[in-house]
C-alpha cells in the first residue's frame, strides 16, 4: 500500500506523521475501552492491565503482523520492535509515571498488582528465550504464548468479579464522574461517558483500522530508512519503531498518573508489555503458516535487558515507601545502556551475533 514512500525524507515525515495519527487513535481507542471498563465495573489495576494495555499496545501487535503477512520479516521487525518496546514500556512509561504523578512526590501503586503483573510477565519472557533457544518459532510456540495471556486474563476476571460484588453505588457514581472529568479536559462531548455498547465497538473497529494502516506505513518507512542509512533493520525496529508504536502506551500512563491513577498507569505498563510478548508475538506465530528461525545469540543481550529492565522496575515500584522521583534514575541508565549497546551494533563496534 504504502510502496511510493521510496525517499529518506519522506520516510522520515511518513514516521513523525503517522506516530501523531496513532497516537490520536490510540488516545480515541483508549477513552472508548475506558468507558467500557466503568459499563462492566473493573478495578483500575485490571482496566490499565487489559483496556488500557490493549489499546495503547495495538500498534505493537499491528507491526508484528504487517511484518509477517506484508513484509515476511518477523525476526528483522516484529520481534526487535516488540522487545524494544518492552524495554522502553517497563522503563520509560513508569518513570515518566513517577514525574507527573498528581498530589505527591511518592508514587505508590498496590503492590499485589505488581507482583501479579511482574509474574506474567516474567513468564512470558523466561517461555520467549526458551523458544528462541530451540532455534525456531513455531505453530506451538503460539499456542504456548496466548495460552500464557489466557491464564493471565483468567486471573484477571476473577479479581474483577469479586470487586465488582463489593463496589457499592457511591463508588461506581465516583469512578464515572471521574472520567466525565477527564474526558471534558479533553473536549470530548458529556454524551460520551453514556456512549452505548454500539458506539463503543464502532470507535474500537475505525480507530484500530486506522492503527494498522499507518502502522503499515511506519513500518514501510522504516525498511526505506534502514536501506539508505545501511542501517540494519533490526536496530531501526529496536529503537525508532519501538518508540513510534510505544508513544499511545506512553501517553495512557501519562494521563493515568497525572489523575492520581497509579495503579492504572503502572499496569497499563507492564500489561501492555504481557500483551505485546503473548499476543503481538503468538497471534503471528500462529498466522505464519510455517516455522520461523530465530538466532538466540543475535537476540541474547535484548532478551538480558528485558530482564533487566524488569528488575529495576519492580525493584522499585516495590519499595516499601513507595517511588521516588530520585528513583527514576535508575530507570533512565539502564535505557540509555540499552540506547549505547544498539548504537554500538549499529556502529559495528560491537557485532550482533557476539555470542556466536
Amino acid at each position: 500500500m504504502f510502496h511510493w514512500i521510496n525517499h529518506i525524507v519522506v520516510a522520515i515525515a511518513m514516521l513523525f506523521i503517522m506516530a501523531v495519527v496513532i497516537s490520536k487513535a490510540a488516545d480515541q481507542l483508549g477513552d472508548a475501552l475506558h468507558v467500557l471498563g466503568i459499563k462492566l465495573k473493573i478495578p483500575n489495576s485490571v482496566r490499565g492491565a487489559t483496556f488500557d494495555a490493549v489499546s495503547s499496545s495495538f500498534p505493537e501487535f499491528s507491526t508484528a503482523m504487517v511484518a509477517v503477512i506484508v513484509y515476511k520479516q518477523f525476526t528483522d521487525i516484529g520481534l526487535p520492535t516488540i522487545a524494544g518496546s518492552g524495554i522502553f514500556n517497563i522503563l520509560l512509561i513508569p518513570m515518566l509515571s513517577i514525574f507527573v504523578y498528581r498530589g505527591s512526590q511518592v508514587l505508590k501503586a498496590d503492590k499485589a498488582s505488581i507482583y501479579r503483573d511482574m509474574f506474567f510477565y516474567s513468564i512470558s519472557i523466561l517461555a520467549l528465550i526458551f523458544m528462541a533457544y530451540t532455534g525456531q518459532f513455531t505453530f506451538i510456540s503460539g499456542i504456548i504464548l496466548i495460552g500464557i495471556y489466557i491464564v493471565y486474563i483468567i486471573t484477571l476476571s476473577v479479581q474483577s468479579k469479586k470487586y465488582s460484588d463489593n463496589m457499592t453505588l457511591g463508588e461506581e457514581i465516583g469512578i464515572k464522574a471521574e472520567l466525565q472529568q477527564e474526558l471534558e479536559e479533553e473536549g470530548e462531548e458529556s454524551e460520551f461517558i453514556d456512549m452505548s455498547y454500539k458506539k463503543i465497538f464502532s470507535i474500537v473497529i475505525v480507530t484500530m483500522t486506522i492503527i494498522w494502516v499507518s502502522t503499515d506505513a511506519i513500518v514501510q518507512s522504516a525498511i526505506v530508512v534502514s536501506e539508505t542509512l545501511k542501517i540494519p533493520t533490526f536496530i531501526v525496529s529496536v529503537v525508532i519503531l519501538a518508540a513510534c508504536t510505544s508513544i499511545p502506551d506512553t501517553l495512557l500512563s501519562i494521563k493515568s498518573a497525572k489523575l492520581g491513577d497509579a495503579d492504572g498507569a503502572v499496569s497499563n505498563a507492564v500489561g501492555s508489555n504481557i500483551f505485546d510478548i503473548c499476543i503481538c508475538l503468538g497471534v503471528p506465530m500462529l498466522i505464519a503458516g510455517k516455522s520461523i528461525p530465530v538466532n538466540l545469540s543475535e537476540n541474547l543481550i535484548i532478551f538480558v535487558f528485558l530482564i533487566l529492565s524488569m528488575l529495576t522496575t519492580a525493584f522499585i515500584l516495590l519499595k516499601k515507601n513507595g517511588a521516588k522521583r530520585s528513583d527514576t534514575f535508575f530507570m533512565g541508565a539502564v535505557y540509555v545502556c540499552f540506547i549505547i549497546y544498539i548504537v554500538c551494533v549499529g556502529l559495528t563496534i560491537i557485532p550482533l551475533n557476539a555470542f556466536v
